[in-house]
């Protein structure tokens, strides 16, 4: 659980600076109902906070492409690795 708490926190913050530009930020992490999720990223995101296994998730169902991509910030990307990410 202690997990969830990181990605609400990075999102939140993210949030902050993001107000009133313009800038949308979405939140995905695994644990939770990926329903609504889902709905969140079928407009335009301009940053995604996602957990890895999430992230691999999204990539496998073809909702989130790397392809547009002009910056990636990896928080625990040893763990990723060992994931085979």
């Amino acid at each position: 659980m202690g997990n969830v708490v990181i990605w609400f926190q990075i999102h939140e913050e993210a949030r902050k600076f993001a107000y009133q530009t313009g800038v949308k930020v979405v939140v995905a992490y695994g644990g939770a109902p990926i329903n609504h999720q889902l709905r969140d990223l079928e407009k335009e995101v301009d940053i995604l906070v996602a957990n890895p296994g999430r992230l691999v998730d999204l990539l496998e169902r073809a909702r989130v492409s790397l392809q547009m991509i002009r910056y990636l910030a990896l928080d625990e990307a040893d763990r990723m690795l060992d994931m085979g990410f």
